[in-house]
């Protein structure tokens, strides 16, 4: 008994292609969409972190500058820290607060020292370093003539940073200076940071940057002013 045999005809067999062809490619731009909004999702949660710890970490450094421990710190060390608490260098790109402190960004301390942080941009890597520095108790020796320990990598993915000084007149124009400018000496810091946004989404693999701006007052020169202004009322 001879049985009659059919196949798909040459049309069945190209709408057949083309119905998987179609299918593919969903499964493929479902695939890549997911893709781009997982590395969106994780690179944005890098971001917020790097922030989040730079701010922190900066902030207090720089709350920091001019504190003097009096009870230990001999007086050399004192005047040190009061004709020098805070410098920004270059245009702005380079910021050094000076303290008395049981560490510095390098390594920590079990006594309290003479200490100075330096913080920049590190333009090839990215990174936010800083360097630290420091002088012994009942060590005459100025803090400006001791070499900074090799620089520290604290985040990264920075694009840009810029540091300006606050006066109380509201200018960018003064001394950080307790000795000779006490009156005029500065009371804060500006930082603007920069970091490496999302991924551009026209597949030109650029950044879209974000920028963030912090303000930190020096808290122990706030309080020397206003413990003057007291003392002066009082007088």
């Amino acid at each position: 008994m001879n049985r009659r045999q059919s196949g798909l005809t040459l049309v069945e067999l190209l709408v057949a292609l083309v119905m998987c062809l179609f299918l593919v490619g969903g499964i493929l731009v479902m695939h890549l969409s997911s893709r781009a909004t997982f590395l969106d999702t994780g690179q944005l949660s890098r971001i917020q972190e790097n922030v989040r710890f730079a701010s922190d970490y900066l902030i207090r450094d720089i709350r920091n500058a001019g504190f003097r421990d009096e009870t230990t710190l001999s007086v050399g060390h004192e005047i040190q820290i009061r004709e020098e608490y805070a410098e920004i260098e270059g245009d702005g790109d380079v910021l050094r607060v000076r303290y008395a402190g049981r560490g510095h960004c390098s390594q920590a301390f079990e006594e309290f020292r003479l200490i100075e942080n330096q913080y920049s941009l590190d333009a090839d890597t990215g990174d936010l370093i800083c360097q630290g520095r420091s002088v012994e108790q009942g060590d005459d020796t100025l803090i400006t003539d001791v070499d900074f320990e090799d620089p520290v990598a604290l985040v990264g993915g920075l694009t840009g940073l810029a540091f300006q000084k606050i006066c109380p007149d509201g200018t960018t124009v003064c001394d950080c200076d307790l000795i000779d400018n006490f009156d005029d000496a500065c009371i804060g810091v500006r930082v603007a940071m920069q970091f490496e946004g999302l991924r551009a989404q026209d597949g030109t693999g650029n950044f879209d940057n974000r920028s963030i701006e912090l303000t930190a007052a020096f808290r122990n020169v706030v309080l020397d002013r206003m413990n003057e202004h007291v003392f002066a009322e009082e007088e």
